[in-house]
Parts: structure tokens; C-alpha cells; sequence
């Protein structure tokens, strides 16, 4: 009855308006009342939730991404990628996919590459002839990219609520994030025809322009410093060289670096601003992960996870079908919520029932935070819709009509990976 009463509480506060952080802490602290838990133990659970050297990664990560940004070396990734798909029917659609690709492997964040390549992206398919909706779309699409090629976010996240390895995590989203980009590319082949809407030679064909292997080998050197950095972190972890966390001070560094001394694209007096837009962001994550952690720890006073495995298992003895029914509840739930309270919430329960269950940690991590981002560009409160609706600078009705083709791909891939457990494991027990 409690726990029906503590979401019962949330989600009237989150009707009514109240900040999500706001309504996680609020619930929690009624249910602590409730149960006659000393109030003080609050602050005790928010800030055991980010005592954590896991979580010290985040930090470095989302610094990472604004340096990026402030120096401008994200344009270096999007003049590459074009050097290297631009001449495909479907031109700058699939540039935006492989840009958020690269970038991924950097930031890790799906907002970062939102702001970063929509920004640079959205003009310039506009100007070319690209519906702008299809635009904006493709581009919130294709931000969902980034917490699913590592570094991710995300992963880190997941890996400190429940104990499953970084490192682990970080190579079983490799090859997913792969094929939703591929699969991204593929979409926009098929609907150029019908998203681009001018720009044609005199027989009708669209113009393409294809670059000779000396502009692609020069936009290569141009972008090689930048791409590097993915290739430290992995290699620095699949090595034992260094953490998670160690390799997002590393990334943060040689970011800062490469702006300040080598491209000089950063200059020394920005570095505070960069440094505050950083903290601000970062503000706001652990804040929410901190209040979301005693949400999580008031379910598991109150045996939620027993009672959900109950449950399940009354409906059906299919372990696999009992996995699918998960999915469908983290589905469901990102119409209506963040991806990171989710986790922060659910995570840890639904862990331990997988662990229950003899799911392989990894597969089952990976897939369950793939189907919690595909509530980044689901409506009512897909962050990335927002983002990207107020760069092209179009309603959010009109990018929520073009959205939806991305969001079965999204399922396609999460159902994929379900089906599949080896398009998750098979890295991470080759390479580690």
C-alpha cells in the first residue's frame, strides 16, 4: 500500500509542475515520514548515492562534451563524415547519423550531441533542401546514439547502481549503437525522396557531391586528433591502464589540450565559461541521481523488487518473456519520465530479479538502457525532441510527426539485442 501511495505522490507532484528532482525527493521524504525513518536519513541516501568513484566519471564526461562544443572540434567530425557518406543518396541525413557516432565516443551524452551537431547539422540540411521536421528528427534520432557507444553515460550510471563492470557495459553497447546508426542511414536512404524537396541536375537526378580520396584523407587528418579520444578510452580500460572514471579525466584533458594549444580553437578566458555551463549540467544530473537513489532505496526497504518478481512470475514461467515485459515497462515508462531517474529508480530492482532470473548482466544492462533512451524522443517529455524542435525552430507537434519511423528503429534494435544476446556479450568476452 505504501509504495502504491509514494508513486501515487509523485506523480501528482510531477502533474501539478514540481521539478522531477523535486517530486522524486518529496515522495521519498513522505514515505520515510510514513515509515517512521529518521528524516535525517534523507541526506544520508542523496548523498551515499553519489559517494562513488563510478559516478565520479560523469562529471569528466559532460566536461568533456563542452569542451568539445566551445572548441569547435566537433566541426572537424561532421567535415569528415561527410567526406565519407555526403555522396550517398541521402547526403547530409546520414553525415548527421555518422557525426553523432563519432561524437559518441566522446561525450557520451545524447543532449550534448543534440546541441553540438543540431546546431552545425539543422541549418545546413535546411538550406540544402531537407524537410525540416524530417531534420530535427534525424537529428534527435541520431543524439540517441551516444549514451550506447561508449564512453557512455549512461552505462557508468547503470554500472554504479547495480555493480555490472563499466568496462563491460561500455564494449557490449559497441556493436548495438553500430547497428542503429546503420539502421538510422538505412531509413533516410529509403525517405529521401520524399524528405528532400529541391536541388536536382537537369535530369531530374539529386545532386550528390563525392569527394576524391585526397579531400577524404585530408578532412581524415584534419579530425584524426579528435577521433583519438574513444580509442584511448577503450584501449586504456581493455588494458587495465586505467578506470572508467581515470579515462574520463584523460578524455577531459587531452580535450582541453587539443582546443587550447593544438587547434586553438579555445581560448584561455573561456575556459570559466565552459567550466560553468559544465557544472550546471553536471548540477542537475547528480542532483536528480542523488534523489532518485533514496527513491530506489525506499523501493527496496519495501521489497518492491520481491513484489514485481511475484507478479511476473504469476503471469508466465518464460524467463525471456518475463525480460520483454521489462522492457516494456521502461517503454512505457520513458512517455512520462527521464531516462536517468528511471534507471535510478528501477535499476537496481530489476537487477536483482535478473540476476534471479540467470540473465547475463551485461546483455541484460545494455538492452534495459537502450529501452529506457528511446523515452529521449518519445512524447510528451522527450528531451531530445525538445532540444532539437527549438534548434530547427519548429513546433513540437511538427517533430513529433517525423519521429516515429526512429522510434520503431529504436525498438527494432532493443528487440534485436533481446533475440540476440551475442550482439551484446560477444565484445565484452572477446576483448575483456
Amino acid at each position: 500500500m505504501n509504495i502504491l501511495l509514494m508513486f501515487a505522490i509523485f506523480i501528482v507532484l510531477l502533474l501539478i509542475g514540481v521539478p522531477i528532482s523535486f517530486s522524486i525527493g518529496i515522495s521519498s521524504l513522505v514515505m520515510m515520514l510514513a515509515e517512521g525513518i529518521p528524516v535525517t536519513m534523507l541526506i544520508t541516501k542523496m548523498f551515499g548515492g553519489l559517494d562513488s568513484f563510478t559516478i565520479l566519471a560523469i562529471p569528466f564526461y559532460i566536461l568533456t562534451g563542452a569542451i568539445m562544443n566551445s572548441g569547435n572540434l566537433t566541426g572537424r567530425l561532421v567535415r569528415f563524415a561527410d567526406s565519407l557518406v555526403g555522396h550517398i543518396k541521402g547526403g547530409l541525413a546520414h553525415v548527421n547519423v555518422l557525426a553523432s557516432m563519432f561524437f559518441a565516443g566522446i561525450s557520451g551524452s545524447s543532449t550534448a550531441d543534440s546541441a553540438s551537431i543540431g546546431a552545425m547539422l539543422i541549418p545546413a540540411m535546411e538550406e540544402e533542401g531537407y524537410d525540416i521536421r524530417f531534420t530535427a528528427a534525424i537529428t534527435a534520432a541520431s543524439s540517441s546514439i551516444g549514451p550506447i557507444i561508449p564512453p557512455s553515460i549512461m552505462f557508468i550510471l547503470y554500472s554504479s547502481l547495480t555493480g555490472v563492470s563499466v568496462a563491460g557495459m561500455f564494449f557490449g553497447g559497441i556493436l548495438p549503437g553500430i547497428i542503429l546508426g546503420g539502421c538510422q542511414m538505412v531509413y533516410a536512404y529509403v525517405a529521401y525522396d520524399r524528405v528532400f524537396t529541391h536541388k536536382r541536375d537537369e535530369r531530374g537526378n539529386i545532386e550528390r557531391k563525392r569527394f576524391s580520396m585526397a579531400e577524404v584523407w585530408r578532412s581524415f587528418k584534419k579530425a584524426v586528433l579528435v577521433l583519438v579520444v574513444p580509442l584511448i578510452i577503450m584501449v586504456g580500460i581493455m588494458t587495465g591502464k586505467f578506470t572508467a572514471t581515470e579515462a574520463g579525466v584523460v578524455a577531459a584533458a587531452y580535450s582541453m589540450v587539443m582546443s587550447l594549444f593544438v587547434f586553438k580553437t579555445l581560448r584561455v578566458r573561456e575556459i570559466g565559461r565552459v567550466l560553468l555551463d559544465a557544472a550546471k549540467s553536471c548540477g542537475m544530473v547528480l542532483f536528480l541521481l542523488a534523489t532518485a537513489t533514496t527513491f530506489g532505496n525506499m523501493l527496496t526497504l519495501m521489497n518492491f523488487p520481491k513484489l514485481v518478481l511475484g507478479a511476473l512470475t504469476s503471469l508466465t514461467s518464460n524467463s525471456r518473456i518475463l525480460f520483454l515485459i521489462m522492457i516494456l515497462f521502461y517503454f512505457i515508462m520513458g512517455f512520462f519520465m527521464d531516462g536517468t531517474p528511471i534507471l535510478v529508480m528501477f535499476a537496481p530492482a530489476f537487477h536483482s530479479i535478473a540476476v534471479s532470473l540467470g540473465f547475463d548482466p551485461i546483455w541484460f544492462g545494455v538492452t534495459m538502457v537502450i529501452a529506457v533512451l528511446v523515452g529521449g524522443i518519445t512524447p510528451p517529455v522527450g528531451v531530445l525532441l525538445f532540444v532539437n524542435a527549438k534548434i530547427a525552430k519548429i513546433s513540437f507537434d511538427q517533430i513529433v510527426n517525423a519521429i516515429w519511423p526512429f522510434v520503431a528503429i529504436m525498438m527494432l534494435v532493443v528487440l534485436l539485442c533481446w533475440l540476440f544476446p551475442p550482439l551484446v556479450t560477444f565484445l565484452p568476452g572477446v576483448l575483456l
